[in-house]
């Protein structure tokens, strides 16, 4: 059955989600060299709309949701949609009823996503308030 297939993939992904989370709970990115850097900011000096994500999460993990919000607004709003798209996922795999997941195979959805991601890496890196809230907290 394909769909038994998938229940090792559930597993090695919920793993990796536990132990990430761990890791970024107890060991904060900017001071660790353990980290990946932004390829693009390094290069370029540009925030790239990723910049800022991982002290976004470590932030969400100590509750200061704020802090999250000025360190990359669109990782922050993009974690419910992942967390939904994992849930459907685990309730599908083992069970014969299947939920429909009708909001990420939607061509709207898609443009909508993509319009986002490109508007916010520029918007950012514009250096003029209020553009300037986009950017990560130094």
């Amino acid at each position: 059955m394909i769909r038994q297939k998938q229940i090792p993939l559930i597993i090695i992904v919920s793993t990796v989600a536990l132990v990430m989370t761990l890791l970024y709970f107890f060991i904060y990115p900017t001071y660790s060299k353990y980290f990946p850097k932004c390829l693009f900011y390094t290069f370029t000096g540009l925030y790239c709309p990723g910049c800022g994500s991982q002290r976004a999460v470590v932030a969400l993990l100590h509750g200061n949701i704020l802090t999250a919000f000025h360190n990359n607004l669109l990782a922050v709003t993009a974690l419910p949609f992942l967390f939904y798209s994992f849930v459907i996922l685990c309730v599908n795999t083992p069970g014969k009823k299947q939920l429909d997941d009708k909001i990420f195979y939607s061509p709207v959805f898609v443009r909508v996503v993509l319009i986002s991601v490109v508007a916010f890496g520029i918007l950012r890196n514009i250096p003029a308030y209020p553009f300037s809230l986009l950017a990560p907290a130094s």
